[in-house]
């Protein structure tokens, strides 16, 4: 609400019927509050609740989090852009069923879960066991690591149309293994 609109609402209750005469109108002007996004460093700063610390590749751009992320960035290549995230469940949550949600949103036939698990990779970053994965539907990748810790899955997901994530795979494989506990 501007300056103005608060001035005007003040003088009719001031002016209303069974108002005393002697009444002495005040002004107020408030400043609008400006809409605030917390994405990436600042929600760290803010909340402190993210254990890690990483290198974020200079050509990702922040982006808006959505309902489920902490973190968002883009990427752009081969004039597709990337999507990147960092978000966290509940370590009941478990890996496998991620991985398998991953393969249903690039719309690849049911698996077994077991063949899945086969083809990831685990990669040991200063003290955490993570879970590597790169899944290749027809036109779109997600590349991705879970890394647990504590009683959360740690989730860091890349996902573009193939051309991109051929050309930024090698980015994004750096951040996850430049992870490390805070």
């Amino acid at each position: 609400m501007n300056a103005l609109k608060i001035t005007a609402i003040i003088l009719l209750i001031a002016t209303a019927p069974g108002c005393e005469s002697n009444s002495v109108v005040r002004e107020y002007e408030v400043d609008r509050e400006q809409e605030r996004v917390l994405t990436s460093d600042l929600l760290r700063d803010q909340f402190e609740a993210v254990p890690f610390v990483w290198k974020v590749p200079s050509d990702w751009t922040i982006a808006e989090n959505d309902q489920f992320s902490a973190f968002a960035w883009t990427s752009t290549a081969a004039g597709a852009t990337a999507r990147i995230t960092v978000s966290d469940l509940p370590t009941a949550a478990g890996i496998e069923p991620q991985f398998m949600r991953w393969r249903g949103q690039l719309q690849l036939p049911e698996s077994d879960p077991a063949d899945v698990m086969n083809s990831v990779e685990t990669l040991l970053l200063k003290g955490l066991s993570c879970q590597w994965i790169e899944i290749n539907g027809e036109t779109e990748t997600i590349l991705g690591m879970i890394a647990p810790y504590k009683d959360k899955l740690w989730i860091f997901k890349f996902r573009s149309a193939n051309s991109t994530a051929k050309e930024k795979r090698q980015a994004f494989r750096e951040f996850c293994e430049s992870l490390s506990v805070e």
